[in-house]
């Protein structure tokens, strides 16, 4: 028997693809592989995707064939036997099932379709709860807030080689961001160039000598200008021999940012300044000409590495484009100074002038001496968070307010204060010149010490510190930085290691309290994961649970209110699993996805003979599915039950559910291919959708259906 498709012939010369054709050939002799051939063949060519549900309205959803067979036996258990859903069944399905509060239903009698629309129109399936935007109280003080920030906003990649992008404030405010750095360093004057920088335009001196004895604060300048530079060459030639670019699909690159060109040499490699004279000859034009670096204007980079510069103008201007476009909560900008005092005016009058009407340059009229603004008191406005004039004696015995002379920096408040250079000498502290000191009204960098210290009483201060330093007052000074983060804020970043530019844990920080947990936005991993989850449609400041507020002070810490929980995730099916690496459609049968949950929560230890709060991960799994629709309850013994009964120490709103898809198809390794997360007091009740994300963060099509029994008491 022969089963063929053939092109009905034309007139038109043939071309290879449409003579193309396909043969199926069943030889009696070979019996049951045949067989087995032909069902192969057939279950290719049946192959189920979405289809269509058209409800009254004209509107349609597509649902993959699994995940309408366990609407319709939802469906087919609420009617019980009878030919229709009554209303009374519907409501208290939504009601008690749904978490749903006094549905109103107007039909007395409900086909499938029209339960399927009323439920999925009418109430939604969705897994997070909306934001409740319009009920958002505002009018608390603003260290009583967690913001969603960013360490080193302005690279696109890795902390050493990254482009520095004034698209990527864009793109993080746009995504919810309300508190960016800004890493400012001197630019060039129109006398100055990558070997002879600023304080060396005025020197005599051979431009050999310069270039040999490039200063600590210069050479990185120069080495970024290099790489460009060699960047720029690597192009053109990429351009003139017409060869495609290569885009990485490695999870530390986002779809939306260029992934970060390689090293031209290998890291830590001896740079010899000499050999580079003729490069930074070849290169000074076209650096000059360049309109992101304009001349005698400061820059923002990521000193002492290659990452490439970005004009400090062209970042303000960035960031007032899109500050308030989404909302008008205000805006914190981090400022970690490197420029001299020269440069520093400089950056006072273009933030003046970019930010015009939005900058906070003055105390808030309604805000008197000694308290902190309202949220609401400071909507479209943009916040400077920078260190103040250091005070020091002159001759006469007379204080001043700035010192001329420059000193070490053992600051804790800067990204970079804590790395020291190659030679293990810290890097020279830059005094603040009093403009620029003056604008920092109601967020200011303070040296933190100990909890004790004047300086700890100020409304106005900041505490960055490093996550390693963090970790440390966790363990030995608990109760001091719990109740100093009740009223004051409290920043804290990477440690200087996270040259992946990976991720703290922010939610083991906003447990203590601390405000701005700095985030590498270039990578999309565990961390910045739950900081989605955090922040999701709340536009970037979300209020402090009760007893972590400064109205709270005479609530001890232990005495918190906590709860107990029980929950159960039942992951029923799933559509459009996004499919690993970018692989296209023919490979999705291929596709072997497992549901991974954790519950990101924590539990009292005993720790040193002190009683402190630790992190306890608890971390369930599926059994492997098939295709990108999955159906994880087929077979029925398959595991897709997941149950964490009798969680203790719960405080939901500071409690997550994450969500990760895994690909199992390789024998070798399982591939991440999707994640949600969402923080518990958000994840709604009963039979929900669940949207996916991609490695990157970028959403998809990609959805669980699960059933989500959640008891909080």
């Amino acid at each position: 028997m022969c089963l063929s498709m053939r092109r009905r012939p034309t007139d038109a010369t043939p071309t290879r693809a449409t003579t193309l054709r396909r043969r199926l050939t069943i030889n009696p002799e070979l019996g049951t592989n045949s067989i087995r051939a032909l069902k192969r063949a057939i279950a290719l060519a049946t192959f189920v995707t979405p289809t269509a549900v058209h409800f009254q309205n004209g509107k349609a959803v597509y649902l993959s064939a699994a995940i309408q067979r366990h609407l319709r036996k939802v469906y087919d258990s609420l009617r019980r036997g009878d030919p229709t859903l009554s209303r009374n069944a519907f409501a208290n399905f939504l009601e008690v099932a749904q978490g749903e509060k006094a549905p109103l239903l107007t039909e007395e009698n409900y086909r499938f379709e029209q339960f399927l629309e009323v439920w999925w129109f009418q109430f939604g399936l969705k897994a997070e709860r909306p934001a409740a935007l319009e009920q958002k109280d505002l009018s608390k003080p603003i260290s009583n807030y967690f913001i969603s920030s960013s360490h080193n906003t302005y690279l696109s990649g890795n902390q050493l080689s990254g482009r520095s992008t004034a698209e990527a404030y864009r793109r993080v405010l746009k995504r919810g961001c309300r508190c960016v750095e800004i890493d400012v360093w001197d630019g060039l004057s129109q006398t100055s160039t990558p070997d002879r920088p600023r304080e060396q335009s005025t020197k005599s001196g051979s431009r050999f000598e310069h270039t040999r004895h490039l200063s600590g604060g210069s050479l990185h300048t120069a080495a970024a200008h290099i790489k460009e530079a060699v960047e720029e060459k690597i192009e053109k030639t990429r351009h003139r021999l017409g060869v495609e670019k290569i885009h990485s699909h490695s999870p530390r690159c986002s779809k939306s940012e260029l992934c970060p060109p390689a090293y031209g040499r290998e890291f830590g490699a001896a740079l010899d300044p000499a050999s580079l004279t003729n490069q930074f000859d070849t290169e000074r034009s076209s650096l000059r000409s360049r309109p992101s670096l304009p001349p005698d204007e400061p820059i923002v980079m990521h000193g002492y590495t290659l990452t490439a510069p970005v004009g400090f103008r062209e970042v303000c201007k960035a960031i007032r484009e899109v500050a308030f476009e989404t909302t008008s909560l205000p805006i914190i900008v981090s400022l970690e100074v490197h420029a001299d005092q020269e440069q520093q005016e400089a950056m006072v009058q273009i933030m003046k002038e970019e930010w015009a009407g939005l900058l906070i340059d003055k105390p808030h009229d309604a805000c008197p001496n000694g308290r902190m603004p309202k949220l609401e008191e400071l909507l479209n406005k943009i916040l400077v968070k920078v260190k103040r004039a250091s005070p020091y004696f002159d001759n006469t015995g007379t204080m001043s307010t700035l010192s001329p002379n420059t000193t070490i920096d053992d600051d804790a408040s800067g990204s970079e204060d804590d790395r020291p250079l190659a030679n293990g000498v810290k890097k020279p502290k830059v005094p603040i010149c009093e403009a620029l000191s003056a604008l920092a009204i109601y967020t200011h960098s303070e040296h933190f010490t100990n909890f004790e210290s004047p300086a700890a009483k100020i409304p106005s201060h900041i505490f960055s510190i490093n996550e390693s330093k963090l970790l440390e007052l966790i363990t030995s000074k608990h109760y001091d930085l719990f109740s100093h983060n009740r009223h004051f804020f409290m920043r804290a970043y990477p440690k200087s290691s996270r040259f992946d530019s990976s991720n703290l844990d922010p939610s083991h920080l906003w447990r203590k309290g601390v405000q701005m947990a700095a985030m590498n936005w270039q990578s999309w991993d565990k961390g910045m994961m739950l900081n989605e989850a955090m922040f999701s449609g709340e536009h970037g400041w979300v209020l402090k649970p009760p007893g972590f507020r400064s109205e709270d002070a005479s609530t001890a810490p232990e005495r918190i209110p906590h709860q107990t929980l029980n929950l159960v995730i039942t992951v029923l099916a799933g559509q459009h699993i996004p499919l690993p690496g970018g692989a296209n459609s023919n490979n999705s049968r291929l596709l072997r996805p497992k549901v991974e949950c954790e519950l990101h929560v924590e539990k009292a230890e005993r720790w040193f003979g002190g009683l402190i709060e630790r992190e306890y991960d608890y971390k369930q799994e599926t059994d492997v599915g098939k295709t990108d629709h999955p159906d994880f309850s087929n077979p029925p013994n398959a595991k897709h039950v997941l149950e964490f009964l009798g969680v203790q120490k719960v405080i939901e709103q500071l409690s997550f559910v994450r969500f990760k898809v895994e690909d199992e198809a390789s024998r070798l390794m399982s591939r991440d291919i999707g994640w949600a997360c969402i923080r518990l007091d958000r994840l709604a009740t009963g039979y929900r959708f669940i949207r996916l994300l991609d490695i990157n963060g970028n959403e998809t099509q990609g959805e669980l259906l699960v059933r989500v029994d959640k008891n909080v008491q």
